[in-house]
């Protein structure tokens, strides 16, 4: 029985209790001297209710009263207990901007809106994207480079909704060997995997600086974690850090070449995708999606949360350095203001800035849905 159930049992039993005729001579809970003779054995149904302690008046307003208190405590009750959250099953990346989503999910931003979501790590978006397309997650948290490559070779089903990075977070940096731009050549540059977001930008920023692609060797080393440990011990000459990686990287005195975040270039890092037959089919969980998204974005860059961020973002990162945890929420509060917006400009910027996507005639309009980001935005002008 729950707690509510339990108070209201209470509050019948005293209403009970006070509604209870006088205590007297042959009354309840006293036998009366009139009885005389012992009683046939008759059934309790069958038998007249002749000397019922309570009258009729009595027992009405009992009645009443639990009716009334029925109706006050139990309909909330099941209204609650009828509608569970409903839980959703989204991969992610270790990345940034991602850190939006886990604290969204850690804080408690998607229960508000009624789904519980179930956060899967995935390394690369491909694994990501197939598990979408064959309809093993329902939505996924992931760079939008994989995502539109897949569309373009046929996915027609998939659609980017928004994006928690809007802009690169990225810095290019190299071991102290590199004094200039051209000794880079003939290097080695260490992505996440081929194809990932990190692939696109160390080719986007060696461009930047006046070299070709093939200047460079790209090789797969894995998340960020495990390319820093490539390069601070010399199996690698260069990579692509994001916060808090980049504290490390200042620290050590290392060439940071290219800083993106300086720069007004768009391009989106990541943000939720869906299915279109999604949406058909449960457009109401993919907008309970998007608010608590949002909802959590608000949270993260809110002062007086930071210890409690600080505390989502050491498990995402599984790190305890509060310093380098501080570089994240700082860099990241500044550099994504607002909604999970995706910009047409930022999705343009990511096509030309592929190899192969630049070559495919992609329209960057037809990957996207920005209804639900106007709905956001209608539904936060109402709140005002």
């Amino acid at each position: 029985m729950t707690v509510s159930a339990m108070f209201a049992c209470g509050v019948v039993a005293r209403a009970l209790i006070a509604w209870r005729p006088s205590f007297r001579k042959g009354g309840l809970g006293r036998i009366s001297k009139k009885r005389q003779r012992k009683s046939p054995s008759i059934p309790l149904f069958q038998r007249e209710n002749t000397e019922h302690p309570f009258t009729d008046c009595t027992q009405t307003a009992i009645f009443t009263v639990i009716a009334i208190l029925l109706s006050l405590s139990l309909p909330p009750l099941l209204t609650a207990q009828s509608k569970p959250l409903k839980e959703i099953r989204v991969p992610y990346a270790l990345g940034g901007s991602t850190g939006f989503f886990w604290v969204a999910q850690r804080s408690g931003s998607f229960e508000k809106h009624g789904i519980k979501v179930l956060p899967i790590f995935m390394r690369g978006g491909r694994e990501a994207v197939q598990a979408l397309i064959s309809r093993d997650v329902s939505m996924l948290q992931q760079g939008s480079s994989g995502v539109i490559l897949a569309w373009a070779q046929g996915a027609k089903d998939l659609v980017v909704l928004g994006a928690t990075g809007n802009k690169l977070d990225y810095v290019f940096v190299s071991n102290p060997n590199i004094k200039k731009p051209a000794d880079l050549k003939g290097k080695k540059v260490a992505i996440s995997q081929l194809g990932a977001s990190t692939d696109f930008i160390a080719r986007l920023a060696v461009r930047q600086l006046g070299l070709s692609e093939k200047d460079v060797t790209l090789l797969s080393i894995g998340a960020q974690g495990e390319r820093w440990a490539a390069l601070a011990g010399g199996h690698v000459d260069a990579s692509v850090f994001q916060p808090p990686i980049t504290l490390r990287a200042r620290k050590a005195g290392l060439p940071i070449w290219v800083d993106f975040s300086k720069s007004d270039y768009e391009y989106v890092v990541a943000g939720p995708v869906t299915l279109r037959s999604f949406i058909k089919s449960d457009r109401d969980t993919v907008m309970s999606f998007m608010r608590g998204l949002a909802d959590g974005m608000d949270f993260y860059r809110d002062e007086k949360n930071k210890d409690a961020v600080h505390k989502y973002l050491g498990e995402f990162y599984r790190s305890n350095n509060t310093e380098e945890l501080e570089e994240t929420r700082r860099v990241y509060t500044q550099v994504t203001p607002g909604l999970p917006v995706v910009t047409l400009k930022a999705m343009e910027n990511m096509i030309a800035s592929d190899r192969m996507l630049s070559t495919m005639n992609i329209n960057g309009a037809e990957v996207m849905d920005l209804s639900f980001l106007k709905q956001l935005e209608e539904e936060r002008k109402a709140k005002k």
